[in-house]
C-alpha cells in the first residue's frame, strides 16, 4: 500500500536526482552563461527539497483509520486501548517486519499455554514510581528457563546484558526501526555481540525471572517475558509504543516453532 504523500516523497527524490546529474553534466559550462543556468538549476532543486519536507510530513494526515487496516494493523485492538491514530501511525514503519509471537511453543507443551493482559502504563513501584512501558507475558508452568524466547523480527542487537530493572535483557532494532526490548530472561540462547544480526525466530533466551537489583538477582516475582516496543520519534530516542496490540496481532497470526 502506498499512500499519496509517499508517491510524492517519490517522485520529488526523482526529481532531484536528475537535477544533480543534469549539474555534474554541465559542471564545464557552469560560468559560461554567468552563473544563470547554475543558480535556476539550484533554485529548482531547493524548491523541491522544501516540497518533499512537506510531503513528508503531511504523510501522517494523510493516513486513515482504512489504510491502517489495509496494511494490517489492528485497529479495533488498537482503539480498545487507548490508541490515538498518530500513534497507530508509529507501529506503521516496523509492522511488516514482525513474524514470530516472541514465546515459542515447546514440543511437548499444548498450544499456546501463554497469557497476558494490557498493562499498559500501569504504576509500578520498584526503583521509585514509574509507570509500566510494557507487556508481561506468563506462561503455564511458572518456571524459570522453561519458555524458549525467540526474535520477533530480523535485526541488528542494539542492547544487551544486565540491567537493574530488566533483569538479563536483550534489544532488537527492526529493519523499519522498531526496537524491540525482551527482559527478565532466564539466560540467553548464545553469546550476543552489539552490533550483529539477527533472524526472526532466532532463540534469544529463555523466560525467566532475573531483575530488581544487582547482577544476578533473581526470583523477586513469578517468572515472565517483559516486552517492550520502542520507535525514534521527534527528539525522542526511546519513545514507548503498547505492545499489547502488537502480542495479539502476533499470537492468532504467526506460525508455530518449536525447539
Amino acid at each position: 500500500m502506498e499512500y499519496f504523500p509517499l508517491s510524492v516523497h517519490k517522485m520529488i527524490c526523482t526529481g532531484k536526482s536528475r537535477i544533480l546529474y543534469a549539474l555534474v553534466q554541465a559542471q564545464p559550462n557552469f560560468m559560461s552563461d554567468g552563473g544563470i543556468f547554475v543558480r535556476k538549476w539550484i533554485l529548482l532543486f531547493l524548491i523541491l527539497v522544501f516540497a518533499d519536507v512537506f510531503a513528508i510530513s503531511s504523510l501522517k494526515e494523510h493516513v486513515s483509520l482504512e489504510d491502517l487496516r489495509k496494511a494490517g494493523i489492528p485497529v479495533g485492538e488498537m482503539e480498545k486501548a487507548g490508541i490515538s491514530l498518530e500513534e497507530m501511525q508509529l507501529y506503521l514503519p516496523f509492522w511488516q517486519d514482525m513474524e514470530f509471537f516472541p514465546l515459542a511453543v515447546c514440543p511437548w507443551e499444548r498450544k499456546n499455554p501463554f497469557s497476558f493482559a494490557d498493562t499498559w502504563m500501569e504504576a509500578r513501584n520498584y526503583g521509585g514510581k514509574r509507570k509500566h512501558e510494557g507487556c508481561d507475558i506468563f506462561g503455564k508452568e511458572m518456571l524459570s528457563g522453561y519458555y524458549p524466547v525467540i526474535s520477533i523480527t530480523d535485526g541488528t542487537v542494539e542492547k544487551v546484558g544486565w540491567l537493574p530493572l530488566g533483569g538479563w535483557r536483550i534489544g532488537i532494532r527492526s529493519p523499519g526501526g522498531g526496537y524491540f526490548y525482551y527482559a527478565h530472561l532466564s539466560g540467553y540462547g548464545r553469546k550476543f555481540q552489539e552490533g550483529e544480526a539477527v533472524r526472526a525466530g532466532e532463540l534469544l533466551g529463555f523466560l525467566g525471572d532475573s531483575g530488581y537489583g544487582e547482577e544476578g538477582t533473581c526470583g523477586k516475582f513469578a517468572p515472565h517475558l517483559h516486552m517492550g516496543v520502542y520507535v525514534r520519534y521527534k527528539e525522542d530516542e526511546e519513545y514507548a509504543l503498547n505492545p499489547y496490540p502488537v502480542l495479539v496481532y502476533l499470537k492468532d497470526h504467526t506460525k508455530e516453532i518449536s525447539y
